[in-house]
């Protein structure tokens, strides 16, 4: 008599359900940084420091919260977290909107709004990264993770376009409105799986509050620091299209509000096919995860001399996959490789890494864009990517790399 099989948490009604209230709210979050640098770029009137102020202002809170945001996830039930996170962003959101509605906007007010959301967002990411592995465990964590990203993919094609034409119509603060609502079937999906007994077996680990303060991220393991570095890079300086797709789209290739929303939209084409493909995939290894960076670097090197609007348009769909791959890949492995007490601290490195020297990478992409033109501010960090992932695939490649950097060795 064979085994019965063991149901998957993929195909399990909390898991369903977050993916379709996620979708849902993904839709809004997308039209939400559309609209959000589309108006930027208007009330500083054109000026690239302008879009890097508000994009430091979101950021900023990553640096500065990103240790203690990794002791709350690692306290709390992640769900309560990603509860109340979840609730704060949609409060920004019409935070922003009515001033709008009111026919009132300012520089300073935009810092202080993203600013606020800037410290719920750093302590969100991670907290949905450990609910999603409370969702459907280790075994499933990749596949989850990936279909889940495909499933918001979807919805991020939507978004930016459809922000687009919003904006055209009806004005930036509509886009933050329709934002706001978006949060509320999530919020109460969140609020069902609280009080679901199916899904209180999983509870908060020991948070490793003993990590000294400024020391806390070389406590973690070599291969964790080797993807935060990776992160850092792609985050930090790779993935600065809230700078540089509107320069590109308005003083490159003199593009509307629409054609500027479709960049997003084609990047997240290419993310829902690269989720697709990584959930077929294993557990990922060192290698992988810096092999999509470097893939990243040179696709990012190639938009900067693209001649025409559609070719740049195609390789967002590449530029979109790579993201993917990496940040999954990425992802999956500092979980799968951080002893259970640094679980929380691990996730907010890589976070804080990925997401934290945005401000930094800000100002010089803007003013890469300013001296020598909007397409350097591509090329110089593609460049750097690809330079530095080379160096460290071949180091994971020499036989005492991968003997040091192997998850299986960390675990």
């Amino acid at each position: 008599m064979s085994a019965p099989t063991k149901e998957s948490s993929i195909t399990g009604a909390g898991y369903l359900w977050y993916c379709g209230s996620q979708a849902a709210s993904i839709v809004g979050t997308m039209m939400y940084f559309t609209a959000l640098y589309w108006l930027t770029l208007h009330v500083a009137h054109g000026r690239p420091f302008g879009l890097t102020s508000v994009v430091v202002a979101q950021f900023v809170p990553v640096l500065i919260f990103s240790r203690r945001a990794g002791l709350i996830v690692s306290r709390y039930r992640a769900v309560h977290v990603v509860l109340l996170t979840q609730a704060v962003q949609a409060l920004g959101s019409l935070a922003l909107a009515l001033p709008l509605l009111g026919g009132w906007m300012a520089i300073w007010y935009l810092w202080v709004i993203t600013f606020a959301i800037g410290f719920a967002q750093i302590v969100d990411v991670s907290a949905r990264q450990v609910f999603m592995r409370d969702l459907v465990g280790d075994e499933e964590l990749r596949r989850g993770s990936s279909l889940y990203g495909a499933a918001t993919g979807l919805a991020k094609i939507a978004g930016p376009g459809l922000a687009g034409l919003v904006i055209a119509i009806s004005g930036e603060a509509a886009v933050f409105i329709v934002d706001a609502a978006s949060y509320l079937l999530v919020i109460a999906v969140l609020a069902w799986v609280a009080r679901n007994p199916a899904h209180r077996a999983r509870s908060a680990q020991p948070s490793g509050g003993q990590a000294r303060r400024f020391r806390w991220v070389l406590d973690l393991p070599q291969a964790i620091k080797m993807a935060a570095l990776m992160a850092l890079l792609i985050g930090g300086f790779g993935i600065q299209f809230e700078v540089t797709n509107p320069l590109m789209a308005t003083k490159v290739f003199h593009l509307n509000s629409v054609g500027f929303g479709l960049l997003g939209t084609f990047m997240a084409i290419g993310g829902i096919a690269a989720n697709f493909y990584s959930a077929r995939q294993k557990d990922p290894s060192t290698r992988e995860f810096v092999a999509w960076a470097v893939a990243f670097g040179i696709c990012e090197t190639l938009a900067s001399v693209m001649p025409v609007a559609w070719a740049y348009d195609m390789l967002m769909v590449v530029i979109g996959a790579t993201i993917q791959l990496f940040t999954v890949s990425a992802t999956i492995f500092v979980q799968k490789t951080a002893p259970d007490a640094q679980r929380g601290q691990a996730l907010s490195a890589y976070n804080a890494a990925f997401m934290g020297f945005v401000p930094i990478g800000s100002v010089m992409v803007a003013g890469l864009a300013t001296l020598l033109g909007s397409r350097w501010a591509l090329l110089a960090p593609g460049v750097l990517i690809v330079a530095i992932g080379l160096a460290c695939l071949a180091m994971a490649d020499r036989p005492q790399g991968r003997a040091d950097l192997s998850a299986r060795s960390l675990g």
